[in-house]
């Protein structure tokens, strides 16, 4: 472990601490009395799944009860928020979810069976999976500036790849254009493995995606990443420079959190909090989730809520900048 990862860890541990001490009062052994359902809106076998399961086994030790994963996906996930909004209210049922279900699929539906703001309270931030851009591996380019500069010399064949239309990838590249002053063609596929390939076969010039698909093209060597959307470089990845550090405040994260139907018991709501921070900040959870692109980002209840707030206005007006259309649901 690197002298940079090992303070980082360091200063997490301390700050959960003091944040875990604070919120002790609510550790009664009154909650949970029964399992706990965590209703994830995406299918089997996703990251988001992935995740929630390996929190809820951590989970579950401390909390001496089973912790149940109910996958619901559809509608861009809002099938599942609705089925955890129509739930009992127990105090024992959570939402765990990708920030796209709450940031962008509530604006591309026409109608939908749920308010994500009057439905659902903020629990926790569990951690951010910002966006990687990359070109080939054989590319002349080796940093976003080249990039930029290839496709002001070029921009009727500059074309950058995404995943589907509206997805955080594929409104990256307009956040990009805008913050370089540069026109930028994106074309999305119909998922990662089909983006990677464009830029591999040179039908593409450079992609945006998260770490999860771009890391294993990048050590089999087919694939090379010029910049991370992150906030500040990162542990394991201190030698890719930020997208920020180019273009300032240019910072596109997805990110992962629990909520809980409006109504939960503010006792129990603050308990799953310290629970989860403290989970976080376990060194094996911190390498798991490493692996699969994803940074812990403990926040307090209020913390989170005001960070959902931020984050869905500025998508709401992201997707306003580029004119998406709601389809019916």
């Amino acid at each position: 472990m690197t002298t940079r990862r090992r303070h980082t860890l360091g200063l997490l541990a301390a700050a959960l601490c003091a944040a875990h001490g604070a919120t002790a009062w609510a550790q009664s052994p009154g909650w949970p009395q029964r399992a706990v359902r965590v209703v994830v809106p995406a299918a089997a076998g996703t990251a988001p799944d992935i995740m929630a399961r390996l929190l809820g086994e951590r989970l579950s030790r401390i909390w001496s009860q089973p912790v149940v994963v109910d996958n619901r996906p559809g509608a861009g996930g809002l099938v599942g928020m609705a089925a955890a909004r129509n739930a009992p209210r127990d105090d024992h049922i959570l939402v765990f979810s990708p920030a796209s279900v709450l940031t962008l699929s509530p604006y591309m539906y026409k109608t939908t069976q749920v308010d994500i703001v009057k439905d659902f309270t903020a629990v926790a931030l569990v951690g951010i999976s910002p966006m990687v851009a990359a070109v080939s591996a054989g590319s002349s380019a080796t940093s976003l500036a080249d990039v930029i500069r290839a496709a002001k010399a070029q921009p009727d064949r500059f074309v950058i790849s995404t995943t589907f239309q509206y997805s955080v990838p594929h409104l990256a590249v307009d956040m990009l254009s805008k913050a370089a002053g540069v026109p930028l063609r994106a074309v999305p596929y119909s998922n990662s493995g089909q983006s990677i390939a464009a830029v591999i076969s040179g039908d593409a010039q450079m992609l945006i995606d998260g770490v999860p698909p771009i890391d294993p093209m990048v050590k089999g060597g087919r694939l090379k990443p010029v910049a991370i959307f992150s906030e500040e470089r990162l542990p394991n990845r201190g030698q890719l420079p930020t997208a920020s550090e180019t273009y300032p405040s240019l910072v596109i994260n997805g990110w992962f959190g629990f909520l809980a139907p409006t109504g939960a018991s503010a006792q129990a709501m603050a308990r799953v909090n310290s629970d989860l921070n403290a989970v976080v900040a376990q060194p094996d959870i911190v390498e798991r989730m490493d692996a699969m692109g994803v940074y812990p980002r403990p926040l307090s209840q209020a913390q989170f809520a005001d960070f959902l707030a931020k984050d869905r206005s500025r998508w709401e007006q992201v997707l306003r900048d580029v004119g998406a259309q709601p389809v019916a649901q």
